[in-house]
């Protein structure tokens, strides 16, 4: 089978945008822009702590074996979205189920 390839020559020019300047929301916290994501749902994940081990050590596992993690008790659990820290929180029981009482949310950089 034999392949051919077209090159094609992209056409690049600077795009001149104007200056876009944010209005801080009014004191009714009207957030218009925002407004448009309420109903999209993400997956938030909580890290309880991480191990590292052999593969060796991996393969033994068994049920009943116990593997340490890098956090103590008591110390805060990281919230995640996307993989990326928002905030740090307790592990409380709500009903019978896990949840997260939420400490400090993350500050953008």
């Amino acid at each position: 089978m034999t392949t051919h390839s077209i090159q094609k020559r992209a056409q690049v020019a600077r795009v001149d945008l104007p200056d876009h300047h944010h209005e801080p929301a009014d004191e009714t916290g009207a957030r218009p822009i925002l407004e448009l994501l309420d109903d999209v749902k993400v997956s938030v994940e909580i890290r309880l702590g991480r191990s590292t081990m052999t593969i060796k050590a991996l393969i033994a596992l068994q049920a009943g074996a116990v593997v340490e993690l890098d956090r103590s008790i008591g110390e805060p659990v990281d919230v995640l979205l996307n993989g990326k820290t928002i905030a740090h929180g307790e592990i409380v029981a709500i009903d019978g189920q896990f949840g997260i009482r939420v400490l400090d949310v993350a500050v953008a950089h």
